[in-house]
């Protein structure tokens, strides 16, 4: 019966000996990185190894901005403007997916591309005098876009409309390189003219809708609401507000 008791406790120890601590050695989130645009969601993926870790219970997930980026049951969603990353740690082993979230964007052809900063010129006869302003809201990421709007200065403020006669106005969006996009003139004279990004002529192409409203709130910031449509289907929109780095030319 000793004998007995005695093999048990061996047993018992040699268990206890194998059940040693494993760590998490790795974390991995899945997506790594996204991009996202204000209300937008996206589902995420959270994988520890090895299988066997002993300590999964401690693992943390968190956002290091909550008001750009909130996280609820594997599920991160874009609140405000800027940049956030979703992080999960265990021990001293950590990972994240890093999410880029856009409040403001211009679409061209369908496709809706995120606004970076907008910059652009005062065109003066004098300091005192503005004359002309162009306003350029740029999407850094590839491939790099523009949408670029001149208007004189006294138009902002008012609500403009291309197809009908403008003294002058003009409302550009195109690639980097301006191979594509289209870009519309209003003349004194005349109706709007459209013409390709490279200026040559596209027969046969109509405005549909052309609205225009730019407004300087305070200082350097301004807000843009744009929303143009060809004959040919291809449309573009544009809704921001933001600060403009304006340099006199």
């Amino acid at each position: 019966m000793k004998k007995t008791v005695f093999s048990l406790f061996v047993l018992i120890l040699a268990a206890a000996a194998c059940q040693k601590d494993i760590p998490v050695a790795d974390i991995r989130i899945e997506p790594a990185s996204a991009t996202l645009f204000v209300g937008e969601s996206v589902n995420l993926s959270i994988q520890c190894s090895p299988e066997e870790a002993t300590n999964v219970d401690e693992l943390t997930v968190y956002s290091t901005n909550e008001s750009i980026v909130s996280y609820s049951g594997g599920v991160a969603t874009a609140r405000d403007g800027g940049s956030a990353a979703i992080t999960a740690s265990c021990g001293s082993v950590l990972a994240q997916c890093r999410i880029k979230v856009y409040k403001d964007s211009f679409s061209k052809g369908g496709k809706t591309y995120g606004i970076d900063y907008g910059t652009g010129y005062l065109n003066m006869e004098s300091e005192a005098s503005p004359q002309s302003i162009e306003i350029d809201l740029i999407h850094e990421a590839e491939p790099r876009q523009t949408f670029q709007m001149y208007l004189r200065y006294p138009q902002l403020g008012q609500d403009l409309d291309f197809t009908k006669p403008l003294s002058d106005a003009f409302v550009s969006v195109f690639a980097g390189n301006n191979e594509d996009g289209y870009s519309v003139f209003a003349m004194e004279e005349g109706g709007p003219l459209i013409v390709t990004a490279d200026f040559s002529d596209a027969p046969g192409v109509t405005l549909v809708k052309g609205n225009l409203r730019v407004d300087q709130n305070t200082g350097r910031r301004y807000k843009v609401h744009a929303d143009f449509e060809l004959s040919n289907g291809y449309r573009f929109f544009v809704d921001w507000e933001g600060i403009a780095n304006l340099t006199v030319d």
